[in-house]
């Protein structure tokens, strides 16, 4: 089973609209209308939703809260589809550490395989990659808008 990753740019006044678009079932054509795609992941979504915890605990770097934990809380529970909101604040303090140079495959690699019970042996590089995207995401950040991450 796979899951797509999508890193949605949007001014943060449109915030308020994506959650009643949310409510209303149609976030996906709000975010196609008032946002637009800053990286792309070309492997499982789900292996994000491992580089995310290693980033924490192995780097302190936290992307999976911000100011806007809540509307991302109602984005997961309402479309079935994990969410988190990248910010101003996040790409000032971990842009700089999200260097693909700073992480070895071969730890991620080992790290994902421990998280998930599993003996994946090219997974290091999906993990790099993924520091890859978040990477180019944050550094698409504005000081006016946020990046929308999703795994679904």
């Amino acid at each position: 089973m796979s899951a797509i990753a999508s890193f949605i740019k949007v001014p943060k006044s449109a915030l308020e609209g994506l959650r009643n678009a949310a409510a209303g079932g149609t976030d996906h054509d709000y975010l196609s209308t008032n946002g637009r795609e800053v990286a792309e992941y070309r492997w499982s979504g789900y292996v994000l939703a491992t580089l995310l915890p290693y980033l924490e605990e192995k780097h302190q770097i936290d992307l999976m809260k911000s100011e806007y934990d809540e509307l991302a809380a109602f984005l997961t529970n309402t479309t079935g589809a994990t969410h988190f909101i990248f910010t101003p604040g996040q790409r000032s303090a971990f842009l700089n550490r999200l260097q693909p140079s700073s992480f070895s495959d071969e730890e991620m690699r080992q790290y994902f395989n421990e998280f998930n019970a599993t003996n994946e042996q090219e997974i290091g590089r999906a993990m790099l990659d993924g520091v890859n995207a978040l990477r180019e995401s944050l550094g698409q950040i504005e000081d006016t808008s946020v990046v929308v991450f999703s795994i679904s």
